[in-house]
């Protein structure tokens, strides 16, 4: 018996992960089961020697090395994988060796999101091509388009100047940041279908977030992705920074106060090529899927493979804690270090203060500051009242060591 499956992430809080899933499903027969992208070792159950799982996997599905090597059943296809240089617990990728890296083999060519990836990639020696992402494949819902314009985690200041020049044109605001995430799939796939509408009906997209842009190139709706180039290298997408229209944030809020509201304006062309690859790598993917040898690595093989990746973990967790166990210690030092100057300082100033000749410089600063707050013509009179005690000038003397009290000083006796 065969089965379909999409591995999606459910503890993620972010929308975009959510559109690659939603992208994924549309291009299987069917969805029989959901697999966490985490934990893709977990056990199959009501499965027989003789089943298998097809599965599509997408996105970083390497993030969790400790539960690397997918549950036996399963036989994946992989398009759209992005890989990052380190897993969530710091183990470099490049360390993939062994069944985790002969695992990869079996499931090659490796569909790759993104040059980065190939050229992680290219230093295993697996075969793989460069797919870019699956959301690229999103079909467009069947809605009209309308006046509104959908701002998508933008800066505040570009929401601000795109209601000043709107006239008339509606402002949404929306996030890819999921609050309180549920981790319902269908829920989650309805919040999808929602917001693939919305995106669908607007006049146009303005937003920083990769995955809305590339969901909007597939669905047609005019997009500008938004990057500060200050620190911000949108080349880490490539090849999809040139599938989009890109601009820096400062570039596009001058190129408001000079023109006002553009046009709505058309995505740049070439999209078809890659969505046909993209098509493709995933229906050769599932025919060779269906025939591949099951399980790809022995059981008992895997199983080793993930005991030494549980002792790499161990050993990466061991040094990232002494890494922060050091940072601590610098910081209890550098407040140490600053008390003791601060007890240096308390003795020094307490000291200083209850000098008698500081005292009285005191007193004729604040009798200066008091003249000084007088036009030069009543002084004399100020002068006067302050010798007959009828004005008082500030006490600079007490409002120092109030201040100093305020720090713990000095301290209080008995």
């Amino acid at each position: 018996m065969i089965q379909y499956a999409i591995a999606w992430q459910p503890h993620s809080d972010n929308l975009g992960d959510d559109l690659r899933t939603y992208a994924a499903m549309q291009l299987l027969p069917r969805v029989d089961r959901v697999l966490n992208a985490d934990c893709l070792d977990a056990p199959l159950d009501d499965l027989t020697d003789n089943d298998r799982v097809i599965a599509l996997l997408s996105g970083n599905v390497l993030r969790e090395t400790a539960h690397w090597l997918p549950e036996k059943h399963i036989a994946p296809v992989c398009v759209g994988v992005h890989l990052s240089q380190e897993d969530v617990w710091g183990i470099p990728f490049a360390q993939l060796d062994g069944a985790g890296k002969a695992y990869l083999a079996g499931c090659a060519p490796i569909g790759c999101r993104d040059e980065r990836t190939v050229k992680l990639m290219e230093h295993t020696g697996i075969p793989h091509q460069l797919t870019s992402c699956l959301t690229l494949t999103l079909k467009r819902p069947q809605v009209r388009t309308q006046s509104y314009i959908c701002c998508v985690d933008t800066p505040e200041d570009v929401v601000q100047t795109l209601r000043n020049y709107a006239a008339g044109s509606d402002i949404q605001e929306l996030t890819h940041q999921l609050t309180d995430p549920s981790t319902d799939f269908d829920t989650r796939m309805n919040n999808v279908k929602q917001q693939l509408r919305i995106y669908a009906g607007a006049r146009f997209v303005v937003t920083r977030r990769l995955h809305c842009a590339m969901a909007c190139l597939a669905i047609g709706t005019p997009v500008l992705l938004l990057y500060n180039s200050d620190y911000e290298d949108v080349t880490r997408f490539a090849p999809m920074d040139q599938m989009v229209r890109t601009m820096p944030v400062e570039a596009f809020l001058r190129q408001l106060h000079q023109s006002g509201m553009p046009e709505p304006w058309t995505n740049p062309m070439g999209l078809d090529i890659w969505q046909e690859k993209l098509v493709t790598a995933v229906e050769t993917g599932l025919k060779h899927a269906e025939t591949m040898p099951l399980p790809i690595i022995p059981d008992d093989t895997a199983q080793l493979w993930r005991t030494q990746r549980l002792r790499q973990l161990a050993v990466s967790s061991a040094g990232k804690i002494h890494r922060l166990e050091q940072q601590h210690y610098a910081a209890l030092h550098e407040k140490f270090t600053f008390i003791l100057r601060e007890d240096s300082a308390k003795g020094v100033l307490t000291a200083m203060l209850n000098e008698p000749e500081v005292r009285l410089a005191l007193q004729k600063a604040a009798q200066r500051k008091l003249l000084r707050s007088h036009p030069w013509h009543e002084r004399p009179k100020v002068w006067l009242q302050m010798k007959r005690n009828k004005v008082e000038p500030e006490d600079l003397y007490a409002q120092a060591m109030e201040q100093l009290q305020l720090l713990g000083w000095p301290e209080s006796e008995g």
